[in-house]
């Protein structure tokens, strides 16, 4: 690596990241983790890319499986909803590992599921069935409905045993939260009471071009 090319990384770890994180674009915050992470640590990070390929198999019938349990549930319990699976982003598998001193292998949560759905009392309902379903972890429950994050990111969270004994993490919001949560501020500026406002268009480019 190039000395530009560590200063460059590191300062997109230390200011470009949390800016993202900060507006609420979650899907940039990772994007950049992971592209700094790469360079900072391109050892850790091509060892964390080698393990998630041995078990890309496993991890995806996993993800099936628990898709397919969550999706029964909801329609058993009368609730709308869609239901997805996703890797968390290497920086995040990374730091656990290394705050916590555990091997890939032990990254019980390197997965994690969400829900989808309609309203603020279908998030509550599905975070009890879900915890009637499986028992949940203590510590591991966050209500960030209830008090959202500075970034105005709001969801459920918890970590359930799930299926085979395996710690399992949920995040439960509406479509809404949804929005919020890929979007960041800009989102309430274009969807705010469900008008289209031309000169909230406008913010909302200049905020892209700004951070693109």
């Amino acid at each position: 690596q190039t000395e530009a090319q560590q200063s460059l990384a590191q300062e997109t770890l230390d200011i470009y990241a949390p800016l993202a994180a900060r507006l609420g674009i979650d899907w940039m915050k990772q994007e950049l983790e992971d592209l700094a992470f790469e360079r900072l640590h391109p050892d850790e990070f091509r060892q964390i890319v080698e393990g998630l390929a041995k078990t890309e198999e496993e991890r995806r019938q996993y993800v099936e499986e628990v898709q397919l349990l969550l999706s029964k549930m909801l329609k058993e319990n009368g609730l709308p909803g869609s239901v997805s699976g996703r890797n968390k982003h290497k920086y995040s598998i990374y730091l656990k590992m290394w705050r916590q001193n555990l091997d890939l292998p032990r990254v019980y949560d390197a997965i994690a599921f969400r829900i989808i759905t309609d309203t603020l009392k279908s998030c509550y309902e599905a975070l009890g069935m879900i915890h009637t379903h499986w028992e949940p972890v203590k510590g591991r429950y966050k209500d960030y409905i209830a008090k959202p994050k500075s970034n105005i990111y709001q969801a459920l969270h918890t970590t359930v045993i799930g299926p085979h004994g395996e710690n399992m993490e949920v995040q439960i919001r509406t479509e809404e939260m949804h929005r919020v949560a890929e979007y960041g501020v800009a989102s309430h500026w274009r969807y705010k009471e469900g008008e289209a406002d031309p000169k909230a268009d406008e913010q909302v480019s200049w905020v892209r071009q700004l951070l693109e």
